[in-house]
């Protein structure tokens, strides 16, 4: 495995852009050996682009990639050795499923028998035992992205395995499933994964640190609960949870007070050193409690709708024009 290191990389995939309008603004970041990533942002916000030029597949506008610290900008990818899965799955119909897997490893002639061991170890690790005599192209949708999977975790010594959304043809019960696998294959082969997904489900349930990226800008970094209790921006508040984060356009009043309308409400920030009156508030509906009227930090809705989820029930309702969603 590999630490890897993007230093002012960017990328624009036509060269009169302005880099506002880059695909991948200039950003620095590192992936420490064995870490557990996931790459969350909308369609288009520049995910892949990022996946591939730490691949190799595509070669940045400008920047440097470094693993271990040595410079890997200008080598090819099979160069860097990394393992990619794509979203959808890339495999040979014409061998078996044990070939389909294996065919890492005889590429890099690797002995007959510690091919096998492995085919065999991750053949268990994603219930393809059963298949493993089976042609490729007698397979489900999700079958095959599991072997697409599966030869990208067949390599031990791989410097990272880089995944783009592989899991999207597959069941909601069987993401689940893997999802754990690979956080328990993480954790015995020390592997660095990235994940990117547009599914912000999968990335804090799979990831140690999430990497939040908009319109080609790495808009914040942080661990799941950092996220979600932190966001950096509006557009983290409103792309992590569900719902989305309350926010109001608020004033402040005091070094520990904001106004919203004609209600005030007391916060553990001190505001001090912000140099404007106006500000947003956010809160999230899991922290919302029904209060008696005069509670501190209290205010009245006039509730609109009360959905049942089984486990919860999500109001919503109005505050002023604003709509709020409570947990």
């Amino acid at each position: 495995m590999a630490k890897i290191e993007l230093i002012k990389v960017a990328h624009n995939y036509a060269p009169d852009l302005s880099p506002d309008n880059y695909a991948l603004s200039e950003c620095d970041i590192t992936w420490e050996n064995g870490g557990r990533y996931a790459v969350l942002g909308p369609s288009g916000c520049g995910k892949t682009t990022m996946l591939n030029i730490m691949s190799g597949l595509v070669a940045p506008s400008q920047g440097k990639i470094l693993f271990d610290g040595l410079d890997v900008t200008n080598l090819g990818t099979s160069e860097r050795n990394i393992a990619q899965v794509f979203q959808f799955p890339v495999i040979y119909n014409t061998m078996t499923v044990a070939q389909n897997l294996a065919f890492p490893l005889v590429c890099r002639n690797y002995p007959k028998i510690e091919i096998d061991k492995k085919v065999k170890q991750v053949a268990n690790a994603l219930d393809l035992e059963p298949l493993l005599s089976m042609r490729a192209t007698s397979l489900t949708a999700d079958q095959k992205q599991l072997i697409s999977l599966g030869r990208g975790l067949v390599r031990e010594n791989v410097s990272a395995i880089l995944m783009d959304e592989p899991l999207t043809v597959i069941d909601p019960d069987l993401k689940f499933k893997l999802r754990r696998r690979l956080k328990e294959l993480n954790q015995l082969y020390n592997s660095t994964l990235i994940y990117v997904t547009h599914d912000q489900n999968e990335a804090m349930t799979f990831a140690d640190k999430i990497i939040v990226m908009n319109h080609g800008v790495i808009v914040q970094i942080g661990t799941p609960i950092e996220l979600f209790e932190r966001p950096a921006t509006t557009h983290v508040a409103h792309f992590i949870g569900s719902p989305a984060m309350n926010l109001f356009d608020a004033n402040i009043c005091s070094d520990f007070a904001v106004e919203i309308g004609d209600s005030k409400f007391t916060v553990k920030s001190n505001l001090a050193h912000i140099k404007t009156d106006y500000l947003q508030l956010g809160f999230r509906s899991e922290f919302v409690k029904l209060a008696s009227q005069g509670d501190e930090n209290s205010f009245e809705i006039d509730v609109s709708r009360v959905e049942d989820f089984g486990n919860y029930q999500l109001i919503s309702g109005f505050f002023g024009k604003k709509v709020v969603k409570a947990k």
